[in-house]
């Protein structure tokens, strides 16, 4: 058994594929950037409402990226509409779906609950075989497929970007699916402390993950197609929670050592200093990874370094977005600076697409698919 079917297993990634049976609900149009709304099937049983940016006019196939939430993150948080309209504005395509337990896929349909931290939904998904990161992975690589049934989306250019629990996943994405072509794993790094700090949800897989191998073949797994940019604030306390700087100097080391592996610069740890738990996948740096290594049509590379940019708390102070108390800090949301495109927030309302009627039905939320598994 290879090491990349063994922590496929490990997760308890299904090894067959249902028909997504994908369903447009709708489209509207901000500026430029179109956004299209859709339902499909993960697996039966598990369906998944999502948002797909992309420019109005594309000038040919598109380059794409999954973005992957992070903890109480889903399609409506303001970050992630920023990102969307983002990558869309340079060209390429973003999709994101709500993770299970969060906004249309939590029972109340209610955002940043965090619904699959609790350890009985841990237990419960872990006794059946199936553990919450395979489901959150599992149902990204279903994005992927989404993706592929395009005929406007270039199959060779494919990546995946998160922060925080999003960056976790990221890192699964990257050493199980080969049709990545690029990362962005932000918030998080490759380090032992991981497997000690965190929830269920990312601890208890790093623990297992690490009685099979170390972080460098982890890494590795995803050497030489995809090309990874690994970006963090140096002063995150939410990851390097004892305040030691172990996690970043062995997510230094351990990128450092799979440099050869990669080849000559497709692989790189980026720190901001002073920077906390931010946004960092859309960041210029960020941009600037994704043009180096897939093109931007709509802004070349030279030019995406040169975008003004803005403070991300001023921007949401004046759009009256109100960040969630424990990163609504200078040292993390707040303090985060994006590029400056003329962005307008998204309601949630406007990204909704379910109906009410729909709202709870057990193919949508977490204990619906909990239900499924267990019987």
């Amino acid at each position: 058994m290879s090491l990349r079917t063994d922590l496929t297993a490990l997760l308890g990634i299904p090894t067959d594929r249902c028909g997504l049976a994908p369903e447009s609900r709708g489209q509207f149009q901000r500026d430029d950037v179109v956004i299209e709304k859709w339902i499909w099937t993960a697996e039966p049983g598990s369906r998944v409402p999502s948002v797909l940016y992309r420019p109005e006019s594309p000038s040919g196939k598109m380059p794409a990226m999954v973005i992957t939430c992070g903890h109480g993150g889903s399609k409506s948080q303001w970050s992630l509409t920023y990102i969307g309209q983002t990558y869309a504005k340079l060209g390429v395509a973003c999709l994101v779906l709500d993770p299970i337990g969060e906004e249309e896929r939590h029972i109340d349909g209610k955002l940043g609950t965090r619904a699959h931290d609790p350890e009985p939904v841990h237990n419960c998904a872990d006794h059946a075989g199936r553990l919450i990161m395979g489901k959150l992975v599992f149902d990204t690589m279903r994005g992927i497929d989404f993706l592929l049934t395009r005929s406007d989306i270039d199959v060779d250019r494919i990546g995946v970007a998160g922060n925080s629990l999003g960056g976790a996943k990221a890192t699964w994405m990257l050493a199980l699916d080969e049709r990545l072509k690029l990362g962005l794993v932000c918030g998080w790094g490759y380090s032992d402390h991981l497997t000690a700090h965190g929830k269920f949800c990312t601890r208890i897989p790093n623990i297992r993950l690490r009685e099979r191998c170390d972080w460098q073949t982890f890494l590795k797994l995803a050497a030489p197609h995809a090309a990874i940019r690994v970006m963090n604030g140096d002063t995150d306390p939410i990851i390097d929670d004892n305040e030691t700087g172990y996690v970043w100097r062995d997510t230094r080391e351990n990128v450092e050592q799979v440099r050869e592996a990669f080849g000559e610069g497709r692989i790189d740890s980026w720190f901001e200093a002073g920077g906390g738990h931010r946004p960092y996948h859309g960041y210029v740096d960020a941009l600037e990874w994704i043009s180096r290594h897939f093109g931007t049509p709509n802004v070349a590379t030279h030019a995406i370094t040169e975008l003004p940019t803005l403070n991300a708390g001023t921007w949401c102070d004046q759009h009256g977005i109100v960040l969630e108390r424990l990163y609504g800090v200078e040292l993390h949301q707040r303090g985060a600076t994006l590029p400056d495109l003329g962005l307008r927030p998204i309601k949630p309302t406007e990204l909704a697409c379910l109906t009410p009627n729909e709202l709870g039905k057990p193919e949508f939320t977490i204990e619906g698919w909990l239900d499924a598994i267990s019987d």
